[in-house]
């Protein structure tokens, strides 16, 4: 990535003290705190190492060794064992954003790119999908998939310290991670900074349906991942809105429900 497009240099912002961004010879650099930010093999870089710390350091880490097998297994192995029901629910989640063409939508823990597909088909070409990431090692990965796609915006950044200003998005969405989120409730305060008023905001994460955890199956469940106990933070999102649903799924393969997964949609009220 070589150019910045204006419209994506005005809802840019610091993520250190919140000044605009200047585009200079492929670096973005801020008008108040004088930070540089790089761009390297199409990200955007906007995550000092000051913003990075425990728990989110931890999984920075893990996720930079293991993105090649993270994006075997999301790209090729599931959906070959789920027999379409994990495309089923990704594009079922997508609609629940309610977006539509030439809408701007942020996919919070982007990773390999997985969801932008399933965006880009619902806003098209006049569209934007902004896709962050902690981690650069599975950014890689996503700008394989959007090399040819000049409304896909790339940028590795901290998801409670994101680098927009307020009201930039039609839409955020978020797959996997927020259980493991250093400052989870930061990070909700966040996605419902930047969103429109009115706007949607999806989350799913990994999480057992309390009714099955007493059963055969759920104790089974957990066992194989202590990630599956995880709750849904229901609470953090009431603080933020009035209008907030949960719901439990579990995207099943061939043999055994292999991934547990909670959802919470919620929409930005006027007063957030």
């Amino acid at each position: 990535m070589s150019y910045i497009r204006e419209e994506t240099l005005e809802i840019l912002m610091c993520p250190i003290c919140g000044n605009s961004l200047e585009f200079t010879r492929n670096t973005l650099k801020c008008i108040g705190c004088n930070h540089s930010y790089s761009i390297r093999e199409g990200v955007i870089d906007l995550l000092p190492s000051e913003l990075i710390f425990g728990s989110d350091y931890r999984w920075m880490k893990f996720y930079n060794g293991s993105a090649s097998h993270y994006f075997s297994l999301f790209h090729r192995i599931i959906p070959m064992f789920t027999l379409g029901t994990e495309d089923r629910a990704r594009r079922r989640w997508v609609e629940l954003l309610e977006i539509k063409e030439g809408d701007t939508v942020l996919d919070i823990a982007t990773g390999t790119g997985k969801n932008i597909p399933y965006l880009i088909k619902k806003i098209g070409d006049n569209g934007t999908v902004y896709g962050i990431d902690i981690s650069f090692g599975m950014l890689r990965y996503a700008v394989k998939l959007s090399r040819d796609k000049r409304n896909i915006i790339l940028i590795r950044a901290n998801a409670s310290h994101l680098p927009f200003k307020d009201n930039c998005f039609d839409a955020v969405f978020h797959v996997g991670g927020i259980n493991t989120f250093e400052e989870k409730e930061l990070a909700i305060k966040e996605m419902f900074r930047v969103a429109k008023t009115g706007a949607k905001i999806v989350v799913v994460d990994e999480g057992l349906d309390p009714s099955l955890r007493d059963t055969r199956l759920g104790r089974r469940l957990l066992k194989s991942n202590a990630l599956y106990a995880s709750m849904p933070p229901i609470e953090e999102f009431k603080k933020l809105t009035d209008e907030v649903h949960v719901e439990w799924g579990l995207l099943p393969n061939k043999l055994l429900p292999i991934w547990p997964y909670y959802l919470l949609e919620a929409r930005k009220s006027s007063y957030t």
